[in-house]
């Protein structure tokens, strides 16, 4: 008897031991997540994981807001609570949007945000929150684009969440059941909950940034404006994207939701109608609609789902944007630091799907968007003609002359609006405005290779979201110049996030001198 306790007793130290060796090994190749350490927020508390190199925190996935059929079209109800430990480990999925093969992707209750605290730097630190991306209907706030490492090695916190896009962030019916502007207050629940919330995990609540590229841009642009956001950043970022360009707001947004049940079959522009009609469809069926926008006179974008000025007097509703943004931008000055710019190509991210089909119908059309009104039809020809003149010259719009619509492109939707934004808050506002033009190419401009232009010189629309992030949407050909870049870029953008000036070093090298 003794001897096989004496057995047991040694195969048992020995398996114990092999244990460890195997739990050392999965720990070393990363199979195991190695907890961080707890937070105790509002709702509960939470659990995160380290990140593989051990440099930072992240806590994955966190409900801030709630949102489900209840809320479909209206602001989101406030977060769950939980007994207990949440395990804020796995990756969050976006809000619901179309994917392959006429899949949606996504849940209803997709209001989660990520946040991503370095390991080693005593707080409180200030705060950095990116709104993403993807023309309102597309994206996430996922680390499939957005990856923290970047961003947290300057000593901030990152936080990234998601919003609900599409018809389910973005029908405007100017009632009680559809105020409009959904998905714009999920991102003021986000802001108020890291307000709330971010000190628990190291961070400064009084010293919060908000920054976002091209539809993220343009949110960034509208929460500047909007009173429901007083108190809740210092600074923000914009990055491609104004609240003045033609493509922000959606100007007959009943029209725009009456196209929507159009498709299902009904001839309608009754808001009432429309409403009962989306509510009760599967979000599924929802988001896989696909009405078809007329090609009008002007040249506009072919979105639908965009940001509308609501109604000020719905009961129960807090409005988002109560007027258009220039009139807000005119009237309602903010003491918030602004940094505002864009990319030297943008248009180029547009251009590969222009048929000559299409570019046939353009020649028939003007040659400027629609939310410029003219006295007469007589007047609207002859402006049009000056800037068909201006970019084509004699020239049809044609596949031959492609870069001059690229670059007719890049003016109109992107860089002049940004450039009267940025003007009306130095003139209008009396604040610290950084402007900068990003004309950088290097291995890391995804979208203009995407776009079939890696050869073209400058940055596409989107380019330097891969100098700030570390996407894992492909492997990344980054040269030691690159490096250097990333290293100019994100510092530039943490140190106004900390000081609220743009202090950074340069590399003569980087800038070709």
């Amino acid at each position: 008897m003794r001897m096989i306790n004496t057995s047991y007793d040694i195969m048992r130290k020995r398996m114990k031991h092999g244990k460890r060796i195997v739990l050392f090994t999965l720990f070393a190749m990363n199979l195991i997540d190695q907890p961080a350490p707890y937070v105790k927020i509002e709702q509960g508390t939470l659990s995160g994981k380290i990140s593989s190199d051990g440099s930072f925190f992240e806590y994955l996935g966190i409900p801030y807001a709630t949102s489900n059929r209840e809320t479909r079209f209206k602001a989101p109800l406030p977060p769950p609570k939980w007994n207990g430990v949440y395990k804020a480990i796995d990756e969050m999925y976006g809000c619901p949007q179309p994917f392959l093969l006429n899949i949606v992707s996504g849940t209803e209750d997709c209001l989660k945000a990520n946040v991503y605290v370095p390991a080693k730097s005593k707080g409180p630190l200030p705060v950095m929150v990116y709104i993403h991306g993807g023309a309102f209907f597309l994206g996430s706030g996922g680390k499939l684009l957005y990856g923290p490492e970047f961003i947290v090695k300057n000593d901030v916190i990152l936080v990234t969440f998601n919003y609900r896009l599409g018809a389910l962030g973005f029908i405007c019916l100017g009632t009680e059941e559809a105020p409009g502007n959904a998905g714009l207050k999920d991102q003021i629940a986000a802001l108020r909950w890291v307000k709330n919330n971010i000190a628990a995990f190291g961070g400064d609540p009084n010293n919060v940034t908000i920054f976002g590229e091209s539809a993220g841009s343009v949110s960034v642009s509208i929460l500047l404006l909007s009173k429901a956001t007083l108190g809740l950043f210092n600074r923000a970022i914009l990055q491609s994207g104004s609240s003045l360009s033609n493509w922000a707001i959606n100007r007959k947004p009943v029209w725009i939701a009456s196209l929507l049940v159009k498709d299902l079959g009904y001839d309608t522009e009754d808001p009432k109608e429309i409403y009962d009609i989306l509510y009760n469809l599967p979000y599924q069926d929802l988001i896989k609609l696909k009405p078809v926008k007329p090609l009008g006179m002007f040249f506009d974008t072919l979105l639908l789902h965009l940001p509308c000025i609501e109604k000020p007097d719905i009961p129960g509703n807090e409005p988002v944007l109560t007027d258009l943004p220039y009139n807000l931008l005119i009237n309602n000055p903010r003491n918030v630091s602004v940094i505002h710019g864009s990319t030297s190509r943008e248009g180029l991210l547009l251009t590969p799907g222009e048929t000559e089909a299409i570019l046939e119908e353009r020649n028939q059309r003007y040659f400027f968007a629609s939310d410029l009104i003219f006295k007469s039809d007589d007047e609207a020809n002859k402006t049009s003609s000056k800037i068909k003149e201006f970019y084509f010259g004699n020239e049809r719009l044609s596949r031959n002359n492609i870069l001059k619509l690229e670059k007719m492109y890049t003016e109109l939707y992107l860089q002049f609006p940004t450039a009267l934004e940025a003007d009306i808050l130095v003139s209008s506002w009396n604040i610290p405005v950084y402007s900068y033009f990003f004309n950088y190419s290097g291995g890391r401009n995804a979208l203009k290779s995407r776009a079939g232009s890696g050869n073209e010189t400058g940055a596409c629309h989107a380019d330097d979201i891969f100098y700030l992030f570390n996407a894992r949407l492909w492997p990344f050909s980054t040269s030691k110049k690159d490096e250097e870049f990333i290293e100019l870029l994100t510092r530039m953008w943490t140190n106004f996030a900390k000081y609220g000036y743009v202090y950074f070093y340069i590399s003569m090298k980087i800038i070709g001198l």
